[in-house]
């Protein structure tokens, strides 16, 4: 885990060392020029010395203890994260064995609820991989160790792609999704992965968050300095009091909890980081009880041409 140097305990210790001195030449140059007898003087250095000294170290102490107890939390996130990647991947591919057995067994194909119980077990697996995913995605941001392998991407081509796979999703809540894109969208060079998990993170957040029956818009616009993704939707909102909190960790608005409970609350927290990481800019614009768009910008790749 990477710390930046004002929250180094080394450094804070030398920069102690540092300051008491500093504080020692300072008293005895006061007391010798204010105070008459010499013992007093000394005596005046020394206390102020030590009270350098004392606060000092409860000071770094205390650093020290912030540091150990984030590195821990960061190692454990990771360790049990990557200790339950292989469980559930032998569990996914177990089920996608089952099904393709069923379908060929004449007597089980027929059976719609084991198929429907078999599609639950899917579906839960998949939640659970996503999340596991997500807490090592957090690590990796508290560690300060994204690592990217960047690509040419089109990024008109994975939005399609993305709100394709969306349909099925927000047309159970009758909500249709619209494309908006410019002609001729420049390339971005970004790593594909990474930049989808943001794509599907913000189209699954506005499906989640809109009324009934609404609509959902998503704009891509360029320029040959950058280019522009937003989604707009028509959902609950959010309160102008918690707008400043939206993309911490863990961090979920009050409204939302009142429709929706599902959610670990750190998409928005991962996408913040994947695009600052990326060259890019992340923000939002929304009203309570009207909706919200959110938006993302990504450097042009100048090498090449166009979508």
């Amino acid at each position: 885990m990477r710390l930046g140097i004002w929250r180094c305990p080394p450094f804070l210790t030398l920069l102690l060392g540092f300051f008491t001195i500093i504080s020692m030449i300072t008293a005895y140059l006061l007391s010798s020029r204010y105070v008459e007898e010499p013992e007093v003087a000394a005596l005046i250095v020394i206390f102020i010395t030590a009270l350098f000294l004392v606060i000092g170290n409860l000071m770094v102490s205390s650093f020290n203890r912030l540091y150990q107890a984030a590195w821990m939390k960061s190692e454990f996130i990771s360790i049990i994260s990557h200790q339950l990647r292989s469980p559930l991947s032998i569990f996914k591919w177990t089920l996608d064995l089952m099904e393709r057995g069923m379908k060929k067994n004449v007597n089980l194909s027929s059976d719609t609820s084991l198929f429907n119980s078999l599609h639950t077990l899917q579906d839960a697996t998949d939640k659970m991989v996503e999340t596991v995913n997500s807490l090592l995605e957090v690590s990796r941001i508290d560690a300060k160790d994204l690592a990217f392998k960047n690509e040419q991407v089109s990024l008109l081509s994975m939005t399609e792609e993305a709100i394709k796979d969306f349909a099925p999703y927000a047309g159970a809540s009758n909500l249709v999704i619209k494309l908006q894109a410019s002609p001729a969208l420049p390339l971005v060079l970004v790593e594909p992965r990474r930049l989808k998990t943001v794509i599907r993170s913000l189209i699954d957040n506005a499906i989640r968050y809109s009324n009934q029956g609404g609509e959902i818009t998503v704009g891509i616009e360029g320029s040959h300095r950058k280019v522009r993704w937003s989604i707009g939707d028509q959902g609950v909102g959010i309160p102008a009091s918690q707008q400043k909190y939206i993309f911490q960790r863990a961090f979920r608005v009050d409204n939302i909890l009142k429709y929706k409970t599902r959610g670990s609350g750190v998409s928005l927290f991962i996408s913040r980081a994947v695009v600052e990481a990326m060259g890019g800019q992340i923000g939002f614009e929304s009203k309570e009880g009207r909706g919200s768009t959110f938006w993302f910008t990504l450097p042009v790749d100048k090498s090449t041409g166009h979508t």
